[in-house]
């Protein structure tokens, strides 16, 4: 798996606390994980559609992470 994001996305799906930050402050908190501009930008957006795509392309598309605060 070579998309950053997605490991972002199964990274929180694995770790309450870095789930629990980005609920707190998405945008910062996937700028520290080191996604690109564009990446940060989807997370604090919380673009659903971009974030579907981009899990179904890396074959990751059984995510089930909840964003809402």
């Amino acid at each position: 798996m070579n998309d950053l994001l997605v490991k972002f996305l199964i990274a929180m799906d694995k770790d309450e606390k870095l789930k629990q930050q980005y609920v707190s402050d998405p945008k910062g908190t996937a700028e520290a994980f080191g996604l690109s501009d564009e990446d940060v930008q989807i997370c604090a957006k919380n673009d659903v559609a971009a974030i579907k795509n981009r899990c179904e392309a890396e074959g990751a598309d059984n995510l089930e992470i909840s964003h809402s605060k």
